[in-house]
């Protein structure tokens, strides 16, 4: 890979959002952007391009996140030694990941300079900023449980009902209620059965990639759809049998306490 020499005063810009953080505080790409773009002019710095990772959970590593992946690559080939994101939450809710992606970008020379924060670099502002991270992914599971209780109190008054928020894969919404989505379905049976059959979670998103290149599965969604009871209800209709369901929950957990296994136990919950 040819690089240039990295510049301080050149950047590349990195913004994300996944649907509990839209539900969370309205944080959308146009505001992140708009947030970046001030931070920018104010430091007097030259953004060079912008990457976004939109619907992507803050819980994902570098690794899985093209937006990222090509931020990085694109810093490093033409000499950006700045990544500019809005605010901690952006980069990761996860207070680990957030850690290593700064490493990974620190390995390569490139600073990560957040448009809401001083990004000192003493020993105090380095702490302040993991303080920070921790503040998001605690931000994270308060939004998750605060929602999560919200619904089950709507869906405790009628059960079976629509109560708002995206359909989980499968499912589409039709007035107050879920139906299949057939075509959506017959994908929900294919992922159950793969992991029945021993698949790893990457390895089901891998098969699913092959046979629809227009879209890419990552292992999160592949995890979240096997982690989901609903589909094996009668309400609001039931997708796949309890067997096949309970089968491959059996499987996935198998592959999570195999040692011949151990590379994908970071597939599993």
């Amino acid at each position: 890979m040819l690089r240039e020499p990295l510049a301080p005063d050149r950047c590349v810009s990195y913004r994300r959002v996944s649907t509990v953080d839209q539900a969370d505080s309205g944080y959308g790409l146009d505001a992140q952007r708009d947030a970046i773009s001030a931070f920018v002019k104010r430091e007097g710095l030259g953004l060079i391009e912008s990457f976004e990772d939109p619907g992507v959970s803050g819980t994902v590593p570098l690794e899985d996140r093209p937006g990222l992946s090509q931020a990085l690559v694109c810093a490093m080939t033409k000499g950006a030694g700045v990544l500019v994101v809005a605010r901690h939450d952006r980069l990761a809710r996860d207070t680990l990941i957030a850690l290593l992606i700064e490493r990974s970008f620190a390995n390569a020379g490139i600073r990560i300079l957040y448009a809401d924060s001083s990004n000192g670099e003493s020993d105090a502002d380095k702490f302040t900023r993991t303080i920070l991270h921790a503040a998001a992914e605690q931000g994270k599971r308060d939004v998750v449980r605060r929602l999560a209780v919200g619904r089950q109190v709507k869906a405790a008054m009628k059960p079976g009902s629509y109560i708002g928020g995206r359909p989980p894969y499968g499912y589409r919404a039709q007035g107050n209620e879920l139906v299949i989505a057939p075509t959506e379905a017959e994908l929900v049976k294919r992922i159950f059965t793969l992991a029945r059959d021993g698949r790893s979670i990457r390895e089901i998103a891998a098969r699913l990639d092959d046979d629809d290149p227009t879209r890419r599965w990552h292992r999160t969604a592949v995890e979240r759809i096997l982690s989901r009871d609903i589909y094996m209800r009668e309400r609001p209709g039931r997708i796949v049998d309890a067997r096949l369901w309970h089968a491959a929950r059996r499987a996935l957990a198998q592959r999570s306490r195999g040692p011949a296994h151990g590379c994908d136990s970071a597939d599993q919950h």
